[in-house]
This record gives C-alpha cells, sequence and structure tokens, in this order.
C-alpha cells in the first residue's frame, strides 16, 4: 500500500485558490506555499493570480503533471472537478468540500458517484467533509488549520474540527504529529488503507485514531492484525453512550454501533484503548522509546507525593513496581542523605541535584529487576539549581548505560519545568506533566511488548 502521492507529492493543484482571507481556499493555499517537495499550483476560475502565484483555470491547463488535488469548491461544482482531475491524470483528490453523506441519503448516493468517477481514472478520495491533511516532515499542509509541531504520531481523524483542535491543544504543549489526516465521511479511503500506509513509513512511530463509527468492520480488524505487529494503534473512539453512538452517526453519517462490540474487536485487533484525547496522545507519544521487556517499574523523584500518586496511577494500571536489588538499595544509601527512601519509588528529596539523578538513574537502569524507569522532578528553584541540570543527569545515564531499557519522564513544576521538559524531548524522551499521563505510556509500552509477543513472563 502507498499513498505517497497523497503526502511526498512532486506537485499539488489547489482547486478553489483563493485570493479572499475569507474563505477557506485562501488558507489552503496560503499553507500550501510553504511545501518545499514539489510544486503547488493555484486553480481559480476567475483570478488570473492568486497569492501572487500564476493561477489556471482549470487543474487541466497545468503544464506539469499533477499527483494531488485539493478541492475546496461549493459541492454543485465538484463532480466535474473530480472528472477534470481524473482526465488530468491527478492520482489523489483530498475533497474538502461538505454536504454529502453526512447530510442525506441524497449526499451518500452523491458520494458514491464521485467514488464511481475516481476509480474509473484510477484515483483515490480522502473525505469528502474534511479540513485536509498534513506531512510535518516535508512541510506539507494540505488543509485550511495551522501547521502542526513535527513529530512522531500518525494521527487519522474522523472529525475535522475536532482533529483541528487536537492540533491547537498539542502546539501549545510542544507535543508533534508526523502526519495528520482528516478523513471525513470515508467514502473511499478509510482508515484501514492509511494504517496500512502508516504502518511502513519511518517517521510515524505510533498510530492514532479519533473513530466514530467505522463501515467495515471486518476489513478493520483485519488489517489492524497486521499492523499492530508493527507499530501501535491507540484509538479514540466516540459514541460509547447511547446518546453519543447517535450524535457521532449523524456527525459523519457512519454507524456508530455498540461500544461492546468495538471494543472487543479492538481487543483482538491488539489496538490499544485510550479513554481520553490526554490519554491518546501520552501513550501515542511513548514510542519514541525503547520497546519494553517487562511491565516492573521503577520510579525516582525529588518529592515524595508525587512518587505515590505515580506508583498509585502505575497500579491502576496493571503495572507493577520493580522490587531493587539488594545492591541497588545499598548503593542508593551511600550518596543519598539519610532521609532519601531508597525502596521503589526512590524518594531522593528537595536537595537532590543532577549528579543525583545521574547516579540514581543509572543505579536503577542498571538493576536487572526493572524494566522501565520514571523520573519525576518537581523542578526545583532554590539552592542554585539550574532548571535543568536534573533531565542532563537522566541523560547522561541513559547514555553510558545504553541497554534499552525504556525512560519516561515526569515534570511538575509547571512553567518552571519547559526548559527540562524540551531538553528530553529533544532527545526522544517523552515528558509529560501528570502522573496518569506518565501511568498511560508506561501501559502503552507494556501492551504493545505484549502484543508483539516479546514480554517477559510476568
Amino acid at each position: 500500500m502507498t499513498f505517497d502521492y497523497f503526502f511526498k507529492p512532486k506537485a499539488i493543484a489547489v482547486i478553489g485558490a483563493s485570493n479572499d482571507p475569507l474563505k477557506l481556499g485562501y488558507e489552503v493555499f496560503k499553507n500550501l506555499k510553504s511545501y518545499r517537495d514539489g510544486k503547488v499550483y493555484p486553480v481559480n476560475v476567475k483570478d488570473d493570480e492568486v497569492q501572487g502565484v500564476k493561477a489556471y483555470r482549470n487543474v487541466k491547463d497545468i503544464p506539469d503533471d499533477v499527483d494531488l488535488a485539493i478541492v475546496i469548491i461549493p459541492k454543485r461544482f465538484v463532480k466535474q472537478a473530480i472528472v477534470d482531475c481524473g482526465e488530468k491524470g491527478v492520482k489523489g483528490v483530498v475533497l474538502i468540500t461538505a454536504g454529502f453523506g453526512e447530510v442525506d441519503e441524497k449526499g451518500k448516493k452523491e458520494e458514491r458517484e464521485l467514488v464511481e468517477i475516481a476509480h474509473r481514472y484510477g484515483m483515490r478520495i480522502i473525505g469528502p467533509n474534511c479540513v485536509g491533511i498534513m506531512n510535518t516532515h516535508n512541510d506539507m499542509n494540505a488543509s485550511f488549520v495551522m501547521d502542526a509541531k513535527r513529530g512522531s504520531i500518525g494521527f487519522i481523524s474522523q472529525s475535522g474540527a475536532l482533529g483541528a483542535g487536537i492540533i491547537y491543544k498539542t502546539v501549545k504543549e510542544g507535543i508533534g504529529f508526523s502526519k495528520f489526516i482528516s478523513i471525513g465521511n470515508m467514502a473511499d479511503v478509510d482508515f484501514a488503507e492509511l494504517m496500512e500506509y502508516l504502518a511502513d513509513t519511518e517517521e510515524d512511530k505510533a498510530i492514532a485514531l479519533y473513530v466514530e463509527g467505522i463501515k467495515n468492520g471486518r476489513r478493520f480488524m483485519e488489517v489492524a492484525k497486521r499492523v499492530t505487529k508493527k507499530k501501535p494503534v491507540i484509538v479514540l473512539k466516540a459514541g460509547k453512550s447511547e446518546s453519543g453512538a447517535r450524535a457521532a452517526s449523524s456527525h459523519t453519517g457512519s454507524l456508530a454501533g455498540s461500544w461492546k462490540i468495538y471494543e472487543a474487536a479492538f481487543k483482538q485487533s491488539n489496538v490499544m484503548i485510550a479513554d481520553t484525547i490526554d490519554d491518546m496522545l501520552s501513550m501515542a507519544r511513548a514510542f519514541t522509546q525503547p520497546l519494553t521487556r517487562g511491565n516492573r517499574v521503577a520510579i525516582m523523584t525529588n518529592a515524595g507525593g508525587p512518587g505515590v500518586l505515580t506508583a498509585d496511577a502505575i497500579d491502576k494500571k496493571g503495572l507493577k513496581l520493580a522490587n531493587l536489588e539488594g545492591k541497588t538499595i545499598e548503593e542508593l544509601r551511600s550518596f543519598l542523605p539519610p532521609m532519601a527512601a531508597v525502596k521503589n519509588p526512590v524518594d531522593m528529596i528537595a536537595s537532590a541535584r543532577g549528579e543525583d539523578y545521574y547516579r540514581t538513574a543509572k543505579l536503577l537502569l542498571e538493576d536487572p529487576n526493572v524494566d522501565m524507569l520514571i523520573s519525576i522532578c518537581v523542578v526545583p528553584t532554590f539552592a542554585g539549581m539550574t532548571p535543568t541540570e536534573h533531565a542532563e543527569g537522566v541523560l547522561r545515564a541513559i547514555k553510558e548505560v545504553d541497554n534499552g531499557k525504556p525512560v519516561l519522564g515526569l515534570f511538575m513544576a509547571g512553567y518552571v519545568s519547559e526548559k527540562a521538559k524540551e531538553l528530553l524531548e529533544s532527545e526522544g524522551v517523552p515528558s509529560y506533566e501528570r502522573p496518569e499521563d506518565v501511568a498511560a505510556a508506561a501501559y502503552a509500552l507494556v501492551e504493545f511488548a505484549r502484543a508483539r509477543g516479546v514480554l517477559k513472563d510476568e
């Protein structure tokens, strides 16, 4: 399965590109002007130029081959535009225009007609009723939403507006996506095909889905079982309640179905289930770390409360606190203050410096009873401590030990923690702000290891 013509096109046509800042076609073309791996052509039936770029009356007038067309025009013109794209030899269409299957039966029939036309020409459609797609690794933003931060999560959303809202949230929180795909009504390309594609890409380390309804459940399960042998898939399913299911059905025109049926299907397919948006993002972010070999977690902290809360959160997720070896405990006692707690969770107390974080992290990573490490820091603002010295200590330990055990960060000091979090994130160590989030990440690493059959006997 290759959808490179959607995400790595050599030429893009924006049908409906506009000079009017109040139109979505303006935003789409403006966003695409920064695309660096190919040419972008505006198509406008009235203007000779769009935002300073020569425009064409029809996609067929563009002198070069076109891989991808973004269609954002009034519904009554869409059918002819799809025909024009087919005759031009366009490979993929992102149909942003709404008013089809999400509205009524007539709209569903019109959708089917568009797909039949597209397939006649060997062309595929994402949408309709979507906000567009992005590939942050080549600066392709073929949507009317702000640029997502570059990262490693391939995110597919059935709701365009919610997907856009999550992008705004993640930009603020410094969380990155590799790809963002708003699939709308799924008239043609669906979750299963996109998962197959993302499973074989290098930059997408985890696949996150926001799902309201799945049209072909059997195919989804078959594909998910294959994909989860390669990459983790995390799903946030809307419509778990009866009223939510009705709302989901009316939103995209997809049958929402019983939550119990979905839950069973996801579990059989080794798809991980997230309860909230934060849960989904926390789980997906974990996979910049190596695959864990077990579920025994060590916790190190400079504050007792966060350590206890994290231990509770870990237990709630069904994970275990590691029983440290006697040798590890003895060595911790040799340099930590007498009032420090040297059993798991290891509380180094508030006076802990970067060197203490380094030595403690090194010992815990070397302990054969530890499969995974969570490093907690309430960043001190006293005694001349720097905001990043604790993170620097942990990174030094990771690089020296280098035994492939995953490490997760938890920083609970608000804006004071930002530099430390950024430092760890830049080295591929995901860092969180709440015990529940870091526990969700640890759980995801364990579940994926279990699905891959590499988890040690528990």
